[in-house]
């Protein structure tokens, strides 16, 4: 899969979208962003319109670089105006737009889509990736789930080679790892020519989908669960299967679209480390609205022995100009881009020197542990 050595899902919405576009080009360079549309809310737009504006988001604001891009917000069935399947739809859409992308798509969601897709892969000549979810992953369908892999890759016309295995276990928490870890691995191994596909990427999130529990006005870390599955993988796996990071970044994977929430709270999510630290204010809108709270919540992280200074990312001098009180004090919106973009960078440089160390060390718990949480 090229250079990539990291497979963060970004949601397709503006913000989330430019936070990837916001990343130098060598950082870029090894990132290959699992790019996903959100659902359409048809209230406010036509599926038409929807997805032509997630295609248009990627071309104005991280036009450059590998992509897989995943029409997965949309119901399977849905079509546009003139009866064309939605999906299909948003990839003549990318490609008219000159952009190149890995076609996703998942089992168990429409099948009369497989030989069309054939085209449409064709098209883009990048190759596709599977996205298997929890249930493909269930140790009583590995068989089906094998065989299904093997029909629709038939029917696209493509060799292992060609075709990217992106196990997606949405949330994940420390207590189910292990028994994760063997399920991953079982059903890797499961098909013995395992080794012949292009790349193996596992993502996983432990973001949380709220800061409910998180006390107002103060700070919390969640482990990042997803980045020690990773590492556990890539201790004990052959050195011709090493799995490719992936994880979500700050956003919880069921993240929605619906809002404003009139009782959101101002919150910066900040990745050190293996923990990902949530500092919460209090009410945006209510009981009066208080946007200027966001200048307060940025020192707070910037006063952290754990901040990486406003050179690290965009991110970073986002949030160290809004704790000096320069320019706007952002929203829920701008803040995922500053969080996300730090986020970004931050696993980049953290997946090559845990690939450099594990390379290189003899890969005891201890010394993957020290490894990990180290900032």
């Amino acid at each position: 899969m090229n250079s990539a050595i990291y497979v963060p899902v970004i949601k397709g919405k503006k913000n989330d979208v430019i936070a990837l576009g916001k990343l130098p080009l060598q950082i870029r360079s090894r990132v290959k962003p699992l790019i996903e549309a959100m659902p359409v809310n048809l209230k406010k737009s036509k599926i038409d319109e929807h997805v032509f504006k997630f295609c248009d988001y990627i071309k104005k604001n991280a036009p450059i670089g590998e992509m897989f891009v995943d029409f997965y917000g949309l119901m399977p069935e849905a079509t546009t105006e003139d009866g064309t399947n939605a999906t299909l739809y948003g990839y003549q859409i990318l490609k008219g737009l000159g952009l190149s992308a890995t076609p996703t798509y998942g089992l168990e969601r429409n099948d009369d889509l497989w030989q069309p897709l054939r085209n449409i892969v064709n098209g883009f000549g990048k190759g596709f990736a599977f996205r298997l979810r929890r249930d493909d992953l269930a140790e009583d369908l590995f068989d089906e789930t094998w065989e299904s892999i093997v029909q629709h890759s038939a029917t696209l016309g493509l060799k292992e080679n060609e075709i990217d295995l992106i196990l997606d276990f949405a949330t994940v928490s420390p207590l189910e790892l292990p028994a994760l870890k063997e399920n991953i691995i079982s059903f890797l191994f499961h098909n013995p020519r395992v080794g012949r596909y292009r790349s193996i990427v596992i993502t996983a999130s432990s973001a949380l989908k709220d800061v409910s529990e998180v006390e107002k006005d103060g700070i919390s870390e969640v482990s990042r669960s997803e980045l020690q599955l990773w590492s556990d993988l890539w201790r004990d796996m052959p050195d011709q299967i090493k799995p490719i990071y992936g994880d979500y970044g700050v956003i919880h994977p069921d993240f929605s679209d619906i809002g404003p929430n009139k009782y959101m709270n101002a919150k910066i999510r900040y990745t050190v480390g293996d923990k990902i630290l949530y500092f919460r204010g209090h009410g945006l809108l209510w009981p009066v609205k208080d946007y200027e709270q966001y200048h307060d919540l940025a020192a707070r992280v910037v006063a952290d022995s754990r901040f990486r200074e406003s050179a690290f990312s965009f991110g970073d001098k986002y949030l160290k100009d809004c704790s000096l009180r320069l320019g706007k004090t952002g929203a829920p919106g701008p803040w995922v881009k500053a969080d996300m973009n730090h986020h970004l960078t931050y696993a980049v440089y953290q997946i090559e020197r845990l690939q450099t160390i594990f390379a290189t060390s003899d890969m005891d718990a201890k010394t993957q542990s020290e490894a990990i949480s180290a900032i």
